[in-house]
């Protein structure tokens, strides 16, 4: 599966991105916190889901290059909405994970023109003290340079005892050569992943949404899902046998995004 790699500047900052896929609906995907950019992986994320680029066009976003200090999710959104307006994309299908998940929330509260359908995978509206522990282990990992010692944790958090060999060597494939600013970007987007909350507003979310936990999910439990759909008026789906990379894992996630996505009469 081919994947195109480009940029959007806008509004004084440039994002990156690549597409995919040939359907009429457009896909808007935010992936979760990483070191290396998403457009890194461009051709891997692709081919994982060649299963649907025929009913969709496929965006797939970074963050913006360049992060200012005290950076927000709440930025980060709106910056994401201006480069979707710059691509003259609306009423897309978003699949928001983890970290993007939360993008997405801000996105379906504040410009629900941008959001036709929302998917949250393994994400949260507020931030558990347990899940702030874990991030800040990672931040002071990434302050300290200990990229393998944040490769190995990094995975036990996300994967599955079975899936946590294979990812872990990916990732510290990938962490070989980061450079300082990519550290410095993942610091700041993990300092802003603590302090999100925006619980109290789910419920001026029109677009149809289904949030999917996990519930061997270490960060944020299924419970955070379930908090979503619940304040939200939205459906929940928890896989049973999986932790929070079950987007990853689980055979059967496309499908439900699939389903969800195509779903009529709405």
């Amino acid at each position: 599966m081919n994947a195109v790699v480009s940029a959007v500047t806008t509004h004084g900052f440039t994002m990156g991105y690549f597409t995919f896929g040939n359907g009429k609906t457009p896909f808007v995907m935010l992936p979760g916190i990483s070191i290396k950019p998403i457009t890194t992986f461009a051709p891997a994320v692709a081919n994982a889901y060649k299963d649907l680029a025929g009913d969709f066009t496929f965006y797939v976003f970074n963050t913006r290059a360049d992060l200012p200090d005290n950076y927000s999710l709440y930025d980060a959104a709106r910056d994401t909405a201006a480069v979707l307006d710059e691509l003259g994309i609306s009423r897309a299908c978003v699949f928001g994970v983890s970290m993007g998940g939360m993008i997405a929330q801000v996105l379906a509260v504040n410009r629900p023109d941008l959001v036709g359908r929302l998917v949250l995978g393994s994400s949260a509206s507020r931030i558990t003290e347990q899940a702030k522990k874990i991030f800040r282990h990672f931040v002071s990992l990434a302050q300290n340079g200990d990229m393998q010692a944040l490769a190995q944790d990094f995975a036990q958090a996300v994967y599955t005892p079975r899936s946590q060999g294979a990812f872990k060597e990916a990732m510290l494939a990938a962490l070989s050569d980061s450079t300082q600013q990519e550290i410095e970007q993942f610091i700041t987007l993990t300092k802003a992943i603590i302090g999100f909350d925006i619980y109290e507003k789910l419920d001026s979310i029109t677009s149809p949404l289904l949030a999917i936990g996990a519930q061997q999910d270490k960060i944020f439990g299924a419970q955070a899902s379930a908090e979503i759909a619940e304040k939200a008026h939205g459906e929940v789906y928890i896989c049973k046998d999986y932790g929070h990379a079950a987007y990853d894992e689980d055979p059967d996630y496309h499908s439900r995004l699939y389903e969800f996505f195509t779903r009529k009469g709405e």
